[in-house]
């Protein structure tokens, strides 16, 4: 991570995360028992007021926690998605440095001029099941309008009654975001949301896009190649798009992958910088200083610019075709499934591995039967492989995996020999001195 000639605020905010922020939080995913006790802590300090301002449809409480009273209104609100859970983390540590550090770029007197509010997980249930939806299985963020979700109508509730100044939208983005054409993982992704289709800029939506600027700025010195600014296409139905049209400067932050970083601490960090960034610049009026043109050199925010896993130039056939091309494989997070995602020429296309395969020729796809239980050695199974069987037909009950790799069983075999995209990512490849080689589950296994 680059930290070369750090922006000094910035710095700061990012020295007292280091050596502040709650340790437990730095998880694969966060459900509501793994921050309730961090939450009630905070809302013993005396400077905060904890409200439960709704229910989940569960009847899990949503809690606002709010600190100071100035006429400078704040709204933040996390895990919408509840499979979204980087920012949540990234509030809590915020608020514990505000509460209990002195900040040199912050008046000692700045509870007086700005109120903050804080929603550190709006879909409880959502998050309880590591599923975007809810528990009706309704995306909120496409509630807006209609509001059948319980937890939509909390917040606009919460808007309607706070109405904010500025209102930053926390979520997640998948690791396959790129920050311009870089190749690099978009770590941070920022937008000020259209409140119309014509996309028409007033001066709340101004605001936001200078704050942005000024929150691109402070982590630019860690994220020098990680920064993007998302599309900002209306969205009708979506809770950023309809808070924008309240006159709040409306700021979603997308929390992203970063090499090597599984748990996104370091979007979780850089979460803190930013916010804390957009606070500094608003109670001292800097974010003035910043351009339309500032938040336009925030490099676009790619979709689909990385993937997981690119095998280069394998040599393929389809009925009596023979052909070379790329294979680009993702794996789920939730489930740990590889699948194929394109096979083509994918030169542009980024991975976070590239298996050094190229040339490699893909062999038909062959199942072998499996009628009765079969305890699947490794041994056993590499020979399988070795004599061309890469799955199995038959009822995956039988099988008995004692191989430490992963296996797959289908009940029926796979309508073609050759490899589809949005199939799972298992084949044989033969080396031109001739041996074998697996991919199982888009892992490249030698020696079979």
């Amino acid at each position: 991570m680059h930290t070369a000639h750090p922006h000094v605020p910035a710095n700061a905010i990012a020295s007292l995360w280091d050596k502040h922020h709650t340790d437990n939080l730095n998880r694969a995913h966060l459900r509501f028992s793994d921050i309730s006790q961090v939450v009630e802590q905070l809302a013993q300090h005396n400077a905060v007021t904890s409200s439960v301002v709704g229910h989940a449809c569960s009847g899990t409480p949503i809690t606002r926690l709010t600190v100071g009273r100035g006429p400078l209104i704040l709204l933040a609100w996390t895990q919408m998605h509840g499979d979204e859970p980087t920012a949540t983390a990234a509030v809590l540590d915020w608020l514990h440095i505000l509460l209990t550090q002195q900040l040199p770029s912050l008046d000692t007197n700045w509870q007086s001029l700005v109120t903050l509010h804080f929603i550190p997980m709006l879909n409880p249930d959502g998050a309880e099941n590591r599923t975007r939806v809810n528990a009706q299985g309704i995306d909120i963020n496409r509630d807006a309008k209609a509001l059948q979700t319980p937890e939509g109508r909390v917040l606009w509730e919460q808007v309607q009654s706070l109405k904010p100044d500025v209102a930053f939208n926390l979520h997640d983005q998948n690791p396959y975001y790129t920050a311009g054409e870089t190749g690099e993982t978009a770590t941070i992704a920022f937008l000020a949301p259209a409140f119309h289709v014509d996309k028409h800029v007033d001066a709340a939506r101004l605001r936001a896009k200078q704050l942005i600027a000024c929150m691109a700025d402070a982590i630019q010195h860690w994220l020098p190649r990680h920064i993007g600014r998302y599309d900002d296409t209306y969205s009708l139905r979506s809770f950023g798009d309809n808070i924008a049209a309240t006159g709040a400067s409306t700021i979603l932050i997308e929390s992203g992958a970063y090499p090597g970083d599984p748990h996104r601490q370091i979007a979780r960090k850089m979460n803190v910088v930013a916010l804390q960034a957009a606070l500094e610049a608003l109670l001292s009026n800097q974010y003035m200083h910043k351009s339309l043109a500032d938040y336009y050199r925030i490099p676009d925010n790619v979709e689909d610019g990385l993937v997981d896993i690119k095998f280069s130039q394998l040599q393929l056939r389809c009925f009596d075709t023979a052909f070379n091309a790329d294979v680009t494989v993702n794996v789920c997070r939730k489930s740990g499934k590889a699948t194929i995602k394109h096979i083509g020429d994918m030169s542009v296309q980024q991975a976070f591995h590239t298996p050094d395969t190229a040339g490699m020729r893909v062999l038909p796809q062959k199942g072998y039967v499996v009628n009765e239980p079969l305890s699947l050695t490794r041994e056993l199974y590499l020979q399988r492989l070795a004599e061309g069987w890469v799955y199995f037909i038959g009822d995956d009950g039988h099988i008995t995996n004692e191989s430490g790799l992963p296996v797959l069983c289908v009940p029926e075999a796979l309508p073609q020999p050759w490899l589809q995209p949005d199939t799972p990512a298992y084949w044989l490849m033969q080396h031109d001195n001739g041996h074998i080689v697996a991919v199982l589950n888009g892992e490249v296994v030698w020696g079979c």
